[in-house]
This record gives C-alpha cells, structure tokens and sequence, in this order.
C-alpha cells in the first residue's frame, strides 16, 4: 500500500534537477523548492524536507560540482571586483553621512556669521550703556560737589 502524497522517483528527479540547477546559477535552494512545489503541487517546506532527508544524499556529488560551477562562473562574471554587496552599502552609507556632514558644517558656519553679528550688535549697545553710566556718575559726583 503506497501513501498518496509519497514521493515518486521522477519527482525527486525533478527536485534535483531543479535545486542542481539554481545553485548552479547563484540563486537559493529555497528558491528551487518554491519552483519545484509549484510544479509539483507541494509545498516549498515539504520539498525542502524530502531533499535534505533523501534527495541530497543521492546528488551530494553533483552539488559540490554545481557550487564549484556557480564559484567559477561568479569568478569569471566579475574577475577584478572584490567588492560585495555590504561593501557597496557601507560604501554609500558613508556618502551620505559625508553630505550630511557637509551640511551641517555650511548650516553651522551661517549660525556662526550671524552670533558673530549679534554679538557686535550686543558690544556696541554695551559701550552705549557704559557711556550713558559714565556720564550719569559723572552728573552724580558733580551734583555731590556742589551739595556740599
């Protein structure tokens, strides 16, 4: 007696082929499991559990030479860049905290110019007030002289 949803022999076949097939070209397993179980009315985790349970035992050559073949193409893809994705990002990341910064500065240095404005605005109202009290003690101690 043979259970309904057991796997025949093409399946697991299908299901090689399949997962061979995108690990070759530098995509995921769990990719080739969704395709597989579409194919196949099944869902990716039930294929996903058949090929690390059964299947890949089977093909465990035929993997390492299709990851052998994904290195080699990705090697010859893109010889002289070292860069990875995490790279890239670090890299523009740092770009924009760059013009950030810029902006800041250049928001800063017109904060600056215009304290540095106040403040002489504030220095010569000090020498105005200064000179108003001088001349007031000045009337205050001649009002003094007088007075006595």
């Amino acid at each position: 007696m043979m259970r309904q949803d057991a796997w025949t022999e093409e399946e697991d076949v299908l299901l090689a082929e399949t997962v061979l097939a995108f690990v070759k070209e530098g995509s995921t397993q769990l990719r080739a499991f969704e395709e597989v179980g579409k194919k196949l009315s099944r869902t990716a985790a039930a294929c996903g559990f058949r090929w690390n349970a059964y299947v890949r035992k089977k093909y465990e050559e035929a993997l390492e030479m299709a990851k052998q073949q994904r290195k080699k193409k990705k090697e010859q893809q893109s010889p002289e860049r070292d860069m990875t994705l995490q790279d890239v990002i670090s890299f523009l990341q740092t770009l924009q905290q760059r013009g950030e910064g810029q902006q800041e500065i250049e928001q800063l240095r017109q904060q600056v110019r215009m304290l540095e404005k106040e403040k002489e605005e504030l220095e010569k109202q000090l020498q105005a007030v200064q000179q108003e009290y001088q001349a007031v003690m000045h009337i205050l101690e001649r009002a003094r002289q007088l007075s006595v």
